[in-house]
């Protein structure tokens, strides 16, 4: 009996040791798992929030790239610009708010900022209630200035939370961002309700202090929960990511697993204890009468008992191990019985694999695959990575470990175990496809130990770049670093790698003199767990193509593509270095060639830029091996002279423009060139480069006026012509903005003094010169293209203003608009259908008035337009008939309504019969092709009395309405029952 105790007591320790083995093991497996997941999100989470954060960065250094250069450039453009783009970026980057430009420097940020560098200041409430983080980029200086310039913007901390919220965490599990200073910007489940917390008392905080990261336990200040602590530092910003996950969810259930093993273990303690009991008492029954028997009976049963124990626990331990185990018939390879494990691994439920044939877990063979591997292999422990099927038709990959049984349920089989290295073999077959991506590469990639500098692994592309054989010396090649890089560049590299640090340098490569190719270097370190770098991996780039591309672009960018001359830039510089070296007088020259575009319009652009390379020619021949000569752009030259002979400026300056003027022949035909040249000199005219060329341009604008072919000196009075233009345009555009322009109206009446028409009059009302006419700014207008906008509003408000007409009773009355040439060409047709849709003008209640100069540039285009315009609706007069070179025959083929005479032929009637030939003349031609005839400037009742005798259909001028505004207009049409003449009191007409 005591053999009995200590047997028995030492199988259930041995059964109580091994499932406390079996269970620290589990647990050991789920925490290490449990850790490689926690540390995965974790530098998921970072990688997304650099990402995103990288990418603002980006977005900030393009901008502000695009803004220096075109500061340099087109200062007018740069704010443009910077709207464009900024606009551009908000649309891209949503959580971006209040992008600026600032000239301060921000307090977050240090005092000596890496420039262009994102820096980033703690999480604070914006006027909205927001939690946003302050950023700031440097970047250089306004042109001309000193003082570094600032964009500056918030980043909405919600852009995180998304971030945060993308990856499981489990239950409880929490996903946080915080700055490094331990303030809490996100959370995963609370998005941004808690931003702004302080959380130094968290551990991460503590731990974080030595490490960049790490795993910490603790329970969270906000819900109470223990979680297991991942966190990580972000490379290059002050912020930290962290992951929180319960234990449970780490874990996997560990806990139950123990429960469950515990209890068993309990139970066969207590089993084991009963049993013992029972065969102590049936002893002390039969000790005295059988005690032989009784022995060896007890003996029998004890025997029994212990079988029965080791297979039940044998058994157990089959059911509840960890991996998946099944237990096939040796013989039609069935499946007989398969553990907890393998139902959970396969999809299946309980006893439901129980009859599967070996096949039928096999994503993919056979069972006779399976017997033949059998046969070859009894003991097979790891040799065969099998595709095996889930229930669900997924695949994984599963390593088989199996022996025979020499009996299972009285059966031959053969137990399987099964581990899942699904993962590993796609890690494997990563690493393979990443080696040949590597061999494939054009780039040469290599690897150096640390601290030798040996060359331990290159590729294909490595060799050939740099001639080094990767077969010649074995893997572990002693090459040095000195194979790799020239000698001007190798000590900047072994100095990197000393200090474990990133470099980048040039190599060229010389080994064929006839072709130096460059090659760019750059080295990262590789760095262990303690911070130490191991190994430097390299890679190779042929630069040689970019690099001699940069070249020409740098030349390109200083120098005309067509002449090979210099570029305004160049000249510019060369100037300034003129100035500054002194020693002689220096003059500056602007040259422009006279009517050049009839040139391109008449033979072709090709013949003109034959004769703008020819001009460089006679320039460059002319001015002497000591001046600069460039091409401005067009048909514009400048040329730099130093007039070092003590001859007189402007005799030089004639001999320059003698040598361009006169005949060239180009292709066959004969052009006779002549130049307006304009110059100044410093430093009467100019102290740095940019004036005297400016003061040189304008003196080439007076050669022009003066009658072209001629050479002009700069004087002061130009400047303030020029001034007084550039002001009114600019005046011109605040007025479009500001709405400061208003219409006039002038009635036109029939012969009988009935009000028939309104012709609307553009007025600006100047903010300081009061109301003007359109003599004042619409030959500016016309010049710069602001008489399109002008236009458009003019069609758009005389359209509004019938619209009131009408709704006064005097809708039949004919709304006049004067059309510009310029507006003709540009959308008028687009412009007429809208204003006619969207104010519900009848047909002919609006009249386009057009000048003669818009029928003559192009008859064709324009009968096809007037033609669009009239099937709108539109009526079609022709404006100040008889003042320009009119051609009669287009008359009859054109659309037109009315003809209107010009005040010129008017303002002499009854005084000068030449111009009373040219009104009948007029009169007589239109009433022939039944067109209307309107009379313009009528001053006098002997003008009025003169035309209407000779059959003039209506009439306007001062002497029946002056150009009114449209309320003093409506007050003196009143209502259509109420009107009584043309004038106030008036009865009628003499």
């Amino acid at each position: 009996m005591r053999r009995a105790w200590w047997f028995g007591g030492s199988l259930v320790a041995a059964v109580l040791v091994a499932s406390m083995a079996v269970a620290w093991n589990d647990y050991r497996v789920r925490r290490e798992a449990g850790a490689r997941y926690l540390g995965a999100l974790v530098d998921s989470h970072a990688r997304q929030v650099g990402s995103r954060i990288d990418s603002f960065e980006r977005a900030l250094h393009g901008l502000a790239n695009g803004l220096v250069a075109l500061e340099g450039k087109w200062p007018d453009g740069a704010q443009v610009f910077m709207r464009e783009q900024a606009a551009r970026i908000v649309s891209g980057h949503p959580h971006i708010l209040g992008l600026r430009v600032d000239q301060a420097r921000p307090a977050f940020v240090p005092e000596r900022p890496r420039l262009h560098g994102l820096y980033l200041d703690r999480p604070e409430r914006d006027g909205d209630g927001r939690w946003v983080i302050p950023l700031a980029m440097p970047f250089e200086p306004a042109p001309g200035g000193s003082v570094m310039r600032w964009l500056r913007a918030e980043l909405d901390v919600a852009a995180f939370a998304t971030i945060l919220q993308a990856h499981e965490v489990g239950e409880h599990g929490v996903a946080s961002l915080l700055t490094t200073d331990a303030i809490l910007i996100a959370r995963s489940d609370s998005g941004t309700t808690h931003a702004g917390k302080d959380a130094s008392h968290s551990p991460v905080f503590d731990e974080h202090a030595g490490r960049s990261r790490g795993f910490v336990e603790t329970t969270g200040p906000l819900d109470g929960i223990e979680r297991i602590v991942g966190y990580l530092r972000i490379d290059g910003r002050p912020l930290v990511a962290t992951v929180g996950m319960t234990p449970e969810a780490l874990h996997g259930g560990w806990r139950t697993f123990a429960f469950s093993l515990a209890l068993g273990m309990a139970l066969l303690a207590a089993a084991w204890l009963l049993g013992m009991a029972f065969l102590m008492r049936a002893a002390r029954r039969e000790s005295r009468m059988r005690r032989a028997i009784a022995a060896r009976e007890h003996a029998v049963d004890h025997l029994r008992e212990r079988v029965r124990d080791a297979e039940e626990q044998y058994r157990f331990l089959y059911r509840q191990h960890p991996l998946p185990a099944l237990v096939y018939d040796l013989e039609d390879l069935t499946i007989l019985e398969a553990n907890e494990a393998a139902q959970l691994q396969f999809g299946y439920g309980p006893d439901a694999m129980a009859g599967f044939e070996a096949g039928d877990l096999l994503g993919e063979g056979s069972t006779e695959d399976v017997r033949r591997h059998m046969q070859a292999h009894p003991t097979s422990l790891g040799r065969r990575v099998w595709v095996l099927r889930r229930s669900d038709g997924s695949h994984f990959s599963g390593l088989v470990f199996a022996r025979n049984l020499a009996s299972f349920a009285g059966r031959p089989a053969r137990l399987v175990l099964v581990v899942d290295v699904t993962d590993r073999e796609r890690a494997e077959a990563n690493l393979e496809l990443l080696r040949r991506a590597v061999e494939a590469a054009e780039e040469g990639v290599f690897i150096l130990g640390v601290p030798l500098a040996a060359l331990v692994y290159c590729n294909l592309a490595f060799a050939r770049l740099t001639g080094i054989d990767p077969d010649e010396q074995g893997p572990l090649r002693k090459a040095s670093v000195d194979a790799i890089v020239d000698p001007q560049t190798r000590r900047l590299v072994l100095c990197a790698i000393a200090r474990s640090r990133e470099v980048q340098v040039e190599v060229r490569d010389r080994r064929d003199p006839a072709d130096v190719r460059v090659l760019e270097v750059r080295m990262t370190p590789v760095l262990d767990g303690a911070g130490m770098a191991t190994h430097f991996v390299g890679i190779v780039t042929d630069i040689t193509v970019r690099k001699r591309a940069a070249e020409d672009a740098a030349y390109r960018a200083r120098h005309d593509a067509l002449t090979g001359l210099a570029n305004r830039e160049c000249l510019l510089e060369a100037i300034n270095a003129a100035i500054a070296s002194g020693g002689g007088a220096i003059i500056v020259c602007h040259l422009d060639l006279d009517r050049f575009q009839l040139v391109n319009d008449s033979l072709g652009h090709a013949i003109g830029d034959e004769l703008l390379v020819s001009v460089a020619r006679r320039l460059q021949a002319a001015a002497g091996a000591e001046a600069c000569v460039a091409r401005l752009g067009g048909d514009e030259f400048g040329v730099l002279l130093r007039d070092t002979s003590g001859e007189a400026a402007a005799a030089r300056v004639e001999a320059l423009r003698m040598a361009v003027a006169g005949n060239v022949r180009m292709q066959g035909t004969s052009l006779h060139v002549t130049p307006s040249l304009g110059y100044s000199i410093h430093p009467t005219d100019g102290l740095d480069a940019t004036s005297l060329l400016r003061a040189a341009s304008q003196a080439g604008v007076q050669a022009k006026r003066l009658g072209r072919n001629r050479s002009v000196a700069y004087r002061d009075d130009f400047e303030s012509h020029a001034g007084e233009r550039l002001l009114l345009v600019q005046e011109l555009h605040l007025a479009l903005a500001r709405d400061e322009f208003e219409l006039a109206f002038q009635l036109q009446f029939d012969a009988d003094g009935r009000p028939r028409g309104l012709e609307s009059l553009v007025r600006w009302r100047h903010p300081r010169r009061g109301l003007l006419g359109p003599g004042e700014f619409i030959e500016a207008c016309e010049e710069t293209g602001l008489v399109l906008p002008l236009g458009r509003w003019v069609l758009r408000e005389a359209a509004r203003h019938w619209e009131l007409l009408d709704a006064r009773g005097w809708g039949s009355l004919r709304m006049g608009v004067n059309i510009s040439p310029l507006q003709f060409q540009e959308g008028l047709v687009d412009g007429v259908r809208e204003v006619m849709r969207t104010f519900r003008l009848p047909g002919d209640r609006l009249e386009l008035e057009l000048t003669e100069s818009v029928l003559l540039a192009s008859p064709l285009e324009a009968r096809s337009a007037m033609r669009t315009l009239t099937g709108l609706g539109a009526s079609i007069a022709i404006d100040d008939f008889g003042t320009g070179y009119s051609s009669l025959a287009y008359l009859k083929d054109l659309p037109l309504q009315r003809l209107k005479i010009d005040q010129s032929f008017v303002r002499d009637l009854g005084r000068d019969p030449g111009n009373e030939a040219i009104c009948a003349a007029i009169l007589q031609m239109a009433q022939g092709m039944e067109i209307k005839v309107v009379a313009e400037g009528i001053e006098t009742w002997q003008q009025h009395a003169w035309l209407r005798e000779r059959g003039c259909d209506e009439f306007q001028g001062y002497l029946l309405a002056r150009p009114l505004p449209f309320e003093e207009v409506l007050c003196r049409l009143g209502t259509r029952t109420g009107w009584t003449g043309v004038a106030e009191g008036a009865t009628g007409l003499p």
